[in-house]
């Protein structure tokens, strides 16, 4: 049988990397980012992208993402969790997949002055603490339910049109104008806010106070108790009697002696 042929095995093509989309260093070389976060690199599609997406979202200063369904909550928690140095503006206006916003704490995006989450059809919960925001803008967010907001340096805050706003607490030593009136379903409202000079509020909505029950005095209750077992008692002994009274006996029968 004659030997088999030794042949050389094929090497695999190497893998190359995609080629980088131009909007990346764009991105880094102006501070701007305007596209979905989808367009950003993904470490799922290679390895080194994550540090990639990193570095676009650590250079750039504004942030502007609009109408897009590609915003989630997640892309929020993302940036909260690397906390970039540089952007001074979020802008994530129209964003229909956000239910809740939180910057939390003090530290997290420590340049950020300018938040706009205007017209967010689904954000029901935003909590900001933050030493360098400036503006806040929640207008137009209809399912907004509760708000916190510990911004020392804030000094304007819109939230006209947030009909469904039920809780507002807020800190600020520069904030001078309010105008919560759309929100006439709020059951909680701490301001504390020093130079609040004009604020246009509703009326807070009161929860209903709870009906204490009326019960009867407990001599009363013995009373009664006693009255019942004694009509009880009275019944009883009348049925016996009755019964008595009605009882029949079987007389023997004679018979004559034989």
């Amino acid at each position: 049988m004659p030997p088999k042929k030794g042949g050389k095995k094929k090497k695999e093509p190497e893998l190359q990397e995609p080629e980088h989309d131009a909007s990346w260093e764009k991105a880094v070389q102006s501070g701007l980012w305007e596209l979905p976060p989808t367009s950003l690199p993904d470490a799922n599609t290679w390895p080194t992208w994550g540090a990639l997406r990193e570095r676009i979202l650590t250079a750039t200063k504004q942030i502007n993402i609009l109408g897009s369904a590609a915003v989630r909550d997640n892309f929020l928690s993302e940036l909260v969790k690397l906390s970039p140095p540089e952007p001074h503006t979020l802008e994530l206006r129209g964003s229909v997949n956000i239910s809740k916003a939180v910057i939390s704490p003090t530290t997290a995006c420590p340049k950020l002055a300018h938040l706009d989450l205007y017209g967010c059809p689904k954000l029901s919960h935003v909590l900001i603490q933050s030493q360098s925001l400036l503006t806040l803008n929640l207008t137009n967010c209809t399912h907004l339910t509760k708000v916190i907001i510990q911004c020392p340096s804030l000094e304007k805050f819109d939230a006209k049109g947030c009909t469904s706003l039920e809780v507002l607490m807020l800190w600020s030593d520069k904030l001078t104008e309010l105008d919560i009136t759309d929100s006439k379903v709020m059951t909680k409202r701490d301001l504390h806010c020093p130079r609040l000079l004009i604020h246009k509020v509703a009326t807070l909505v009161l929860p209903p106070r709870p009906v204490k029950p009326v019960h009867p005095p407990i001599a009363d209750i013995i009373r009664d108790q006693r009255h019942d077992a004694e009509e009880e008692k009275d019944r009883m002994e009348q049925e016996f009697r009755n019964s008595a009274e009605t009882k029949t006996t079987i007389p023997a029968m004679w018979r004559p002696l034989a």
